[in-house]
């Protein structure tokens, strides 16, 4: 079992820092064919306080996990929470 901490600004899995990715640095990530592999992982909502899912990504050569933010530019810049657990890959794993 995964254990996710928030601890000031840093968002720490089994007590290691996460990293930051938005869907557009993924869709590099899949242009260049960097490996990452991707997973789900049930988290509480700060502020509705429900049951969510995120998106962890590990990518090869990469030291720490991922989770997928909005991009700050667009948005909140937050990370991207689901209300149930999805049945497949992030839409931008799509091949186009």
């Amino acid at each position: 079992m995964y254990e996710v901490f928030n601890v000031g600004k840093t968002i720490l899995l089994d007590g290691k820092p996460l990293s930051l990715v938005t869907p557009a640095g993924v869709e590099g990530w899949i242009e260049k064919g960097i490996p990452h592999s991707y997973r789900y992982d049930q988290v509480r909502d700060p502020l509705d306080g429900k049951m969510k899912y995120r998106c962890i990504y590990e990518k090869d050569g990469a030291e720490v996990p991922f989770v997928l933010v909005n991009d700050p530019d667009d948005s909140d810049g937050r990370v991207i929470l689901f209300d149930g657990k999805p049945d497949q890959p992030p839409v931008f794993h799509q091949l186009r």
